[in-house]
């Protein structure tokens, strides 16, 4: 009987120049980070060659929601941020801020790499790129 060993699996990240791209949000989502235990939306982002045609990278955009039993944007956070110029204006009364809002939208974003890894350390090995922030919302401009 022969053992085979088991296959390691891992998750490609890529890597661009930093600097300010058009890309297309493809989708949004909320999680529980167990390990840093709080809640994160996270927009996944096609990042487009300057024809608009071209996918680049595949780049994320992290934004926090807090620790608490229940995600949480407060005005201070850049979830808020975002989601008040991706809106177009601050929530009324009764809207949810949902992350649905980013998707299948336009954008200019700011690309950067990532300046630690997960156990805080600078190492150039592991040095990612992602999505820092958006600079306008080109599409899908909601009143």
């Amino acid at each position: 009987m022969r053992r085979t060993e088991p296959e390691i699996s891992w998750r490609y990240c890529d890597r661009i120049e930093e600097g300010v791209y058009p890309a297309f949000c493809r989708s949004a989502c909320l999680y529980f980070d167990r390990q840093f235990k709080r809640w994160v939306c996270a927009v996944q982002f096609d990042i487009l060659s300057d024809s608009l045609v071209d996918v680049v990278a595949r780049l994320t955009w992290y934004l926090n929601l807090g620790s608490r039993i229940k995600p949480q944007a407060g005005r201070r956070t850049n979830y808020w941020k975002a989601w008040v110029i991706a809106n177009g204006g601050p929530p009324k009364r009764t809207d949810r801020l949902s992350c649905r809002i980013f998707v299948r939208r336009h954008a200019r974003v700011v690309v950067a790499d990532t300046q630690r890894d997960f156990e805080q350390a600078t190492t150039p090995v592991t040095v990612y790129s992602v999505v820092r922030s958006v600079i306008e919302w080109e599409t899908g401009r909601r009143k």
